[in-house]
């Protein structure tokens, strides 16, 4: 009996560590909105509405914001391009972003579609 008490002990008083090795192992969830703003508001805009000069450039560029882009774009889809390019003009980012940076990066482009997002006011 004394046995077993002792190794519930032991046993209970390791579950802190144990924890705390797990939250200090477990990255967090990469900022979409900063990588966004590093690697694709340049052409893209700050919003999803790509500057003048980028569309002068690269005509076929589209408008994340657009309501009708942002129905045909799932976070897989947006992921997809990421990973292997679009047309000529886009590159590929598989070589600078994670997948799991690709994913916080889409997942804040959807954010475009939101009416909030844009908005100032009724």
């Amino acid at each position: 009996m004394r046995v077993c008490t002792i190794v519930a002990a032991v046993v209970l008083s390791a579950l802190p560590i144990v924890a705390a090795a797990q939250a200090t192992t477990a990255s967090p969830e990469p900022d979409g909105a900063a990588l966004y703003r590093q690697n694709c508001r340049s052409c893209h805009g700050a919003r999803g509405v790509p500057p003048a000069r980028m569309l002068t450039i690269y005509p076929t560029l589209k408008t994340l914001a657009d309501s009708t882009v942002q129905t045909r774009m799932t976070v897989d889809t947006i992921v997809a391009v990421l990973r292997h390019s679009r047309g000529k003009d886009m590159k590929p980012f598989a070589d600078r972003l994670s997948p799991a940076e690709m994913t916080a990066v889409a997942k804040f482009v959807k954010t475009f579609a939101s009416p909030a997002a844009g908005s100032t006011g009724p």
